[in-house]
């Protein structure tokens, strides 16, 4: 199958590219994932004052009481363990 590029400049809604994404195979759907992933900038990323803030203060709880919780690894034994 011989695959030929063309640029169409459509003005499609958000909810029409939706549903064309919707109508991708599964493995297309995550090329495009990566795609979009990849072409997204750090300054594009929102990330609101008060979730930093929850951030900030379990950082602060951690350092506070470090043995008060649990490594990942005893997670994935007490799970295991049921």
């Amino acid at each position: 199958m011989d695959v030929q590029h063309i640029q169409l400049n459509i003005p499609l809604s958000f909810r029409q590219v939706i549903d064309i994404v919707m109508q991708l195979s599964p493995s297309e759907k995550q090329q495009l994932g990566e795609v979009l992933w990849a072409e997204q900038n750090d300054d594009d990323v929102f990330i609101a004052e008060e979730h930093k803030q929850i951030v900030r203060d379990r950082i602060k709880k951690l350092e506070n009481s470090p043995y008060s919780y649990l490594s990942w690894n005893d997670i994935e034994r007490k799970m295991a363990s049921r």
